[in-house]
């Protein structure tokens, strides 16, 4: 898995506290059994996340019909893991880092009984065997708790869209499975923006509590050059203060 998707589920449910003792991992096995049987019979493929350990526990077979690699294949003595995440294409990716957060939020408001009522979307592009991106759709839901109730394994499942003429909007939404009433959970008021590698930096050193003359001394730079580039980081992200800047930052997984 992509480290900083690890991260984000990290921060998501820091607080589950999962324990090896109320795990029952022998459940995984009947999982697989029948989603290799599903695979089987569909164009699906099928993934399980462990939110204990944050790793794949489970990623179907006839990924490698699609993308041309198993992620969780550790025949050759190296995880793909975290190939799944890096296929993602670039300007999605970071709607899908700050969407995380957000459905991770989403999914903790609820009850615990309610939880594994809901399936989460991403339609986005993702890169297959032949390095095109293709329009997929990309689902997780809830498969298991532990014995206090909190989620502990992740289903996913991604196909191949049969329209692929959206080719470049990214969309996410959530599915009530008990009402079928489909949830919007996309963000179209926020901007869309590149730093340059040197912003980036600029960004991280305000982060870190660094006035304009200290930024300068730090990168050999002159102060006027410093807010230049705190202006421009202003105006790309389009808000009015630093702060602003800072939350915008972590929401795209520029800050930590």
């Amino acid at each position: 898995m992509n480290q900083e998707i690890k991260d984000i589920l990290q921060e998501i449910y820091i607080d589950h506290k999962l324990q090896d003792v109320n795990l029952d991992y022998l459940v995984i096995d009947k999982y697989k059994s029948d989603l290799e049987r599903l695979s089987k019979l569909s164009d699906r493929c099928f993934f399980i996340v462990d939110l204990h350990t944050f790793e794949y526990v489970y990623t179907s077979a006839n990924f490698k019909n699609i993308f041309g690699f198993t992620p969780a294949d550790k025949s050759d003595g190296v995880s793909n893991g975290n190939l799944l995440d890096s296929k993602i294409h670039p300007d999605d990716f970071l709607d899908y880092k700050k969407t995380m957060l957000k459905v991770g939020a989403f999914l903790l408001q609820q009850t615990k009984e309610e939880r594994p009522n809901f399936r989460h979307v991403f339609e986005l592009r993702i890169q297959n065997m032949q390095n095109q991106y293709i329009r997929v759709s990309w689902e997780r839901q809830a498969l298991e708790t532990d014995k206090s109730g909190n989620l502990w394994l992740m289903l996913g499942t991604i196909h191949v869209l049969s329209n692929q003429s959206n080719a470049t909007n990214f969309n996410s939404f959530f599915i009530n499975l008990k009402t079928g009433e489909q949830i919007p959970f996309s963000f179209p008021n926020e901007p869309h923006f590149e730093l340059t590698p040197r912003e980036k930096d600029i960004l991280i050193l305000i982060q870190q509590g660094l006035l304009s003359k200290e930024i300068a001394d730090k990168l050999f730079i002159s102060v006027n050059t410093v807010n230049i580039h705190r202006q421009n980081i202003l105006q790309k992200m389009q808000v009015g203060h630093s702060i602003e800047a800072l939350e915008l930052g972590r929401k795209h997984g520029i800050l930590r």
